[in-house]
């Protein structure tokens, strides 16, 4: 007699087919005997369950691996020789906590992020179109289901769950397939309900939800998606979820760009950029890149909880020369290796010899391997966090082709300007590799910085000169660990203290970096510091460099001194110096900085203009550093003609606008009242 006791619950590890009958084996007992091996457990049960065939009984155990079953929608043959030819159709369904949103969040939600994070994704990417409804599988009580010989359809054991969920949103009765169940011994297959209508003229269903989930907690989530089903033909997710935080959606003019790629960055998840779906990826024949096991599905890794994939998708690589504080270590990383992004890698850094692209190695689940490398990455929209200007860049786009179910249209990325055209130093080494052999040849460090983030601030600008920035290198209370201690020498720091200092965001490896930051007060922000949102402007009384926010603006950076604003009586210093925002005309193969008005020309790099301008009562002075021509003309197809030095400071100059204090009558007038003053006195002395 067998008993089996205590059916396991499934984790959400998919365990193989050894393992599955592993897992089972103690909880099974053959004439009160309990089983202690594989092999005892098999013939315990052929030997119980005489009328169970052993295809059925395969069919079950393989059934166990899967929380939900790859849907069967249309015949493999006939799926792989469609062209991926057609734009990606993607139908959303509300779930009832987005209704009840506040309005204006919901307003911004359905009017303006959804539709634009959706037609972005249907503009880039083509699919093997969908000629069939799409008709999801139910769940079944315990993840028991049976695949009974020649049937393709999935049958739970003796019935259906009630509810199926995709993520947070409960998946409408109309968007399933009929329950098809068989009793216990997998005997009498029989259809217990009708089947929906399905979901037409679609390739991808979209469900959304909005609900304050424990996840929202963690960190500063704004949102969070995964695929919830495959079809069976070649794998493709067909439907996938995202729950939006209600908490931390901003409706805020200068937020919703970041809002808007954080949505398309988790339908990106949801369409094919998961660890749970690499090793999924076929070839372009639509063959499988990593090997399946008797069920059709890819082995299973138990340490990260999802099928792993073959060194065809992604390969472990040693950096042997890893240079870290006083040492030279060794550091391992997980690297893509798919043909196209292995194409579009070498192609922006300009290194022939690149592996592939790395993946993130911090993190939590979610973060690790989901998301491509900060620390080379660092503005790819797909990266674990986002800290500034996300872009979707063809390296992320190369991915989505190398899938096998994808071809992008590569005129909708966006230009990544971290690292390109650095080359093999940059994506081999470490950050401080870079910074120190910058710094022996006496160049610049950039990407990378070293200035301390403290007040007062000293800020420059994003390499683009879209942003005022920051150095995030901050004090940490505690030594960082060894791999990510980048500084022998930070100016201004105790060579004891050093260990304690690195960039603020930790999946950069604690490389500092410029980034954009909020002015907050009492922890609520102000404004942002990118130039081309009005909503940014300082308030007059604080605008002491006379910057400019709106469009048609740009970062430039100020020299060294402090701007300052005088009146006759009182002189007072911005405690924020180094950059600001100001509007620019690009004519005349010159570059053209406006300030209140005034038009000062730039007519060589680094020359430097002295502002001198009285407005609102102040007499601001300060000075602006010209860039290269080329770096923000060359954006808007102008000739920059060669640099003319004139002179270093563009002051006197009768070209520019130059005013004084009217300190000088006032001081006149005030002289003629004394003399006065005096004389009315004599006079009376004199009279008396």
């Amino acid at each position: 007699m067998v008993s089996v006791l205590n059916w396991p619950a499934l984790s959400p590890d998919l365990n193989p087919i050894e393992n599955v009958w592993g897992d089972l084996t103690p909880s099974v007992y053959q004439n009160g005997k309990q089983c202690s091996s594989v092999e005892e457990l098999k013939a315990a049960i052929e030997d119980a369950c005489y009328e169970l065939t052993p295809e059925l009984i395969q069919n079950l155990v393989l059934s166990l691996e899967n929380r939900v079953q790859h849907v069967h929608l249309e015949p493999h043959h006939i799926v792989r020789k469609r062209s991926i030819s057609q734009p990606l159709r993607i139908k959303v369904f509300y779930d009832k906590s987005v209704y009840r949103l506040p309005p204006e969040k919901f307003e911004v939600i359905n009017n303006t992020i959804l539709p634009q994070a959706l037609e972005y994704w249907e503009r880039t990417l083509l699919v093997r179109p969908m000629v069939v409804p799409i008709r999801l599988n139910r769940k079944c009580p315990n993840n028991q289901a049976f695949f009974p010989v020649n049937v393709s359809e999935q049958h739970c054991k003796e019935r259906c769950e009630n509810v199926t969920t995709c993520g947070e949103v409960v998946v409408p009765e109309e968007h399933l397939e009929p329950c098809r169940v068989c009793s216990a011994t997998g005997h009498f297959c029989t259809t217990s309900t009708p089947k929906g209508v399905g979901i037409q003229d679609a390739d991808f269903v979209f469900y959304v939800s909005a609900m304050q989930t424990d996840r929202c907690h963690k960190g500063q989530t704004v949102a969070y998606a995964a695929h919830c089903q495959q079809e069976a033909a070649l794998d493709r997710p067909i439907a996938g979820h995202a729950n939006l935080c209600p908490n931390s959606i901003s409706t805020k003019p200068q937020d919703l760009d970041t809002l808007l790629s954080t949505v398309k960055h988790e339908i990106l998840h949801a369409l094919g950029f998961s660890v749970s779906l690499y090793a999924y990826f076929r070839d372009k024949s639509g063959y499988p890149l990593t090997p399946r096991g008797r069920n059709g599905k890819p082995m299973v890794n138990k340490v990260i909880q999802a099928h792993q994939w073959s060194d065809r998708v992604i390969r472990e690589v040693e950096r042997r020369d890893w240079k870290v504080r006083g040492n030279v270590t060794k550091k391992t990383v997980k690297i893509v290796v798919t043909p196209r992004v292995q194409e579009e890698i070498r192609r922006h850094f300009n290194c022939a010899y690149l592996e592939g692209a790395e993946l993130e190695d911090q993190g939590e689940d979610g973060t690790v391997l989901t998301h491509w490398e900060k620390r080379l990455f660092e503005n790819e929209a797909m990266t674990g966090t986002h800290t500034q200007n996300p872009v979707y860049s063809r390296i992320t786009l190369a991915l989505m082709e190398d899938t096998g179910w994808y071809m992008p249209n590569y005129a909708m990325a966006q230009e990544l300007k971290w690292g390109k055209n650095l080359g093999c130093d940059f994506a081999f080494k470490s950050c401080k590799d870079w910074i120190d052999s910058r710094r022996a040849r006496g160049e610049s460090i950039h990407p990378y910085c070293d200035k301390v983030k403290k007040d007062p601030l000293e800020t420059e600008c994003t390499d683009s000169r879209d942003s005022v920035a920051l150095c995030n290198l901050v004090e940490y209370p505690q030594e960082l660990p060894r791999i990510f201690q980048n500084f022998d020498y930070i100016p201004g720091v105790p060579s004891a203290e050093i260990g304690r200092y690195g960039g603020s965001v930790s999946l950069a490896d604690y490389c500092p970096y410029i980034q954009e930051f909020t002015w907050k007060s009492n922890n609520i922000v102000v404004r942002g510091s990118q130039c081309q949102f009005p909503e940014n402007m300082p308030q007059p009384e604080k605008n002491f460099a006379l910057e400019y926010y709106g469009a048609g603006s740009k970062c430039f950076n100020h020299n060294k001194d402090m701007w300052e604003e005088r009146t006759c009586q009182q002189v007072r210093q911005w405690q924020h110096w180094g950059s600001g925002c100001y509007r620019y005309e690009c004519r005349n193969g010159h570059l053209h900085v406006i300030v209140a008005n005034h038009t000062y020309t730039c007519f060589h790099t680094g020359q430097q203009l002295k502002i001198q301008i009285f407005f609102q009562g102040w007499l601001h002075i300060g000075t602006i550093v010209c860039p290269p021509c080329h770096e923000i003309c060359g954006e808007n197809d102008v000739n920059c003609q060669p640099d003319s030095v004139k002179s270093y400071y563009a002051s006197s100059d009768k070209k520019y606008y130059y005013d004084e204090l009217p300190c000088r009558s006032l001081c006149l007038t005030s002289n003629w009242i004394v003399v006065l003053a005096l004389l009315t006195i004599l006079h009376h002395y004199l009279g008396r």
